[in-house]
């Protein structure tokens, strides 16, 4: 639950609310309601160019604000460099960014964003290495490559990261974005559960103002009465 500064209940390393059991603190995020960052998340992985770019500039804010989960970040990093990536968009025209150099070393930077930001912060830097933490989470092993030819190495071929960077917003997904959307608070079949209860609540308040002034009942019959008086205005589902 947060409130409209965009406090959450959380307990991921990546300000990610995935295990509602286990929270025991608060964080601060930059979106000020579940609906728009699920607009956001919605529109980032669209097949629409302005939606696509609404969705980036909404994260620009977001990062204005400061406390953006790194994996929101770098998921906007990657896909903001295939809009500029005529690979992946013919209609760019004067807007491609045509230097293969230069796109290579925009999509290594990412991925080693991606892997220092995100493995670095799920080990214990004493016990495991950087490959074993990614194993436990599962991150495609050319990530942890890439990371290390762009950091030690001569860069790797355009062809080869722009297959990386489409990896890693699938990995992305699955491990952030889906998650989140399905820890989204008072969601799917939680919202229609809460509906009922009100509306229920409602009748029932309703009917004890209807008798509030009437003498003589038996408890018996008022609830009797009740139940029938709410099946009547909500039906018996």
């Amino acid at each position: 639950m947060e409130s409209l500064l965009g406090f959450m209940e959380t307990t991921s390393s990546f300000d990610v609310d995935v295990d509602v059991d286990r929270s025991c603190d608060y964080k601060l995020v930059p979106w000020l309601t579940w609906d728009e960052w699920d607009l956001v998340r919605d529109s980032l992985f669209s097949s629409s160019p302005h939606s696509i770019t609404l969705s980036l500039q909404r994260i620009t804010v977001w990062r204005s604000r400061g406390c953006l989960p790194i994996v929101i970040e770098v998921t906007a990093s990657i896909v903001e460099i295939q809009q500029k990536d005529p690979f992946f968009r013919v209609d760019l025209g004067d807007d491609a960014l045509d230097s293969e150099e230069m796109l290579t070393m925009l999509y290594c930077m990412a991925i080693v964003r991606l892997v220092n930001g995100v493995v670095e912060k799920t080990r214990k830097k004493t016990e495991v290495s950087i490959a074993e933490a990614a194993d436990a989470i599962n991150i495609p092993r050319m990530l942890i490559d890439i990371r290390h030819e762009g950091s030690h190495r001569d860069l790797p071929s355009l062809r080869l990261v722009r297959l990386a960077s489409i990896k890693a917003l699938d990995w992305l997904k699955s491990y952030y974005w889906e998650l989140q959307k399905k820890a989204i608070p008072f969601q799917s079949d939680g919202i229609g559960s809460l509906r009922k209860e009100i509306k229920y609540r409602l009748c029932e308040l309703a009917f004890w103002l209807k008798i509030k002034h009437t003498k003589g009942s038996s408890p018996s019959l008022a609830k009797g009465k009740r139940t029938k008086h709410c099946e009547q205005l909500c039906g018996r589902n």
